[in-house]
């Protein structure tokens, strides 16, 4: 019994020292990364944003409740919408993903599939479809990204990452299941939302129920991850941890995470190492993209929106 006193006393006080040293790491570091507000975009034509990139001087925003692609200028105006009447319709887009081409890969809740299109709204391609828990199956995906010639694939309720292949090959990424307090657990994801791809040919994962990121490489395995003290996934509002990672967006090396019920868009480097955040004004964000000059464009979710941050000196 004295020993399993013990065992459970340095444990305690292992979790209290490395909760303290990640607490002086990261919620007292002044932020290296400050952003302002910059205004609104999209009130009038947007109603559910949910995913969000930016291709040049062209913002793309899926919007879940009018099953479309809204295109704006980087300026905020109105382009278009897509798909047209003619074409079939998008069932609850998610996140969308830029990748080469310029192609857009938008993950559909309710159609079980990804759809590719190209920069003026024509379907190039359609992947998955098929509704389940078999390989090859998908259970509403929440994002896609492409390394190479694989698209990779947050299969929500299938609690996994499965990448698509060329000649139909399809592999699974990660096991399911929620990381347990005070266990890293890794390579567990738990209702995953989002992937992206960085230049590092590594994968990021939103492993949103776990509250964290986690970083695969282009063979499934599991190379880093953060959120939480130690990557343990427990909720919180300090920075570096998460309630709930919705999306995720990687570009030259810095990383951009919807902190979903936090409020804030937090941004890091490859590595986890936190920067600083955007928060002004936001409720429920779900995606992220910067701009070619220091903006941030964020889809401000629950209040049906797009904000625009300018990044301060």
């Amino acid at each position: 019994m004295r020993t399993l006193l013990r065992v459970g006393v340095v444990a305690a006080a292992f979790v209290i020292v490395a909760s303290t040293v990640i607490y002086g790491s990261t919620h007292l570091r002044s932020d290296h990364v400050r952003y302002e507000w910059a205004g609104a975009i999209g009130a009038r034509e947007l109603e559910e944003p949910i995913g969000l990139t930016r291709i040049g001087e062209r913002l793309y925003v899926t919007d879940a409740a009018r099953n479309a692609v809204v295109v704006f200028d980087t300026a905020g105006r109105f382009v278009e919408e897509w798909p047209d009447e003619e074409e079939e319709l998008l069932l609850r887009p998610m996140n969308v993903h830029a990748v080469k081409g310029p192609r857009l890969l938008v993950a559909e809740y309710l159609s079980d599939r990804v759809t590719v299109f190209d920069l003026g709204g024509s379907v190039l391609e359609r992947i998955g479809g098929r509704t389940g828990p078999g390989l090859g199956e998908l259970d509403a995906p929440g994002g896609a990204a492409a390394l190479g010639d694989v698209t990779y694939v947050a299969d929500f309720y299938n609690h996994r990452v499965q990448a698509f292949g060329p000649e139909a090959d399809v592999r699974v990424l990660g096991t399911p299941g929620p990381s347990l307090p005070g266990r890293i657990l890794p390579g567990r994801l738990h209702y995953p939302t989002d992937v992206a791809s960085g230049g590092d040919s590594l994968l990021y994962v939103a492993d949103a129920y776990n509250n964290r990121i986690q970083i695969f490489d282009a063979e499934g395995r599991r190379v880093r991850g953060w959120g939480g003290p130690l990557g343990t996934g427990i909720p919180g509002g300090l920075r570096g941890w998460f309630r709930v990672a919705t999306g995720v967006e990687v570009v030259r090396d810095t990383v951009y995470v919807a902190d979903f019920y936090n409020h804030r868009i937090q941004v890091f480097d490859a590595r986890g190492r936190y920067l600083g955040q955007a928060a002004d004004s936001l409720h429920l964000p779900t995606s992220a993209s910067p701009g070619a000059a220091g903006e941030l464009y964020v889809a401000d979710f629950g209040n049906g929106r797009i904000v625009r941050f300018r990044r301060a000196p």
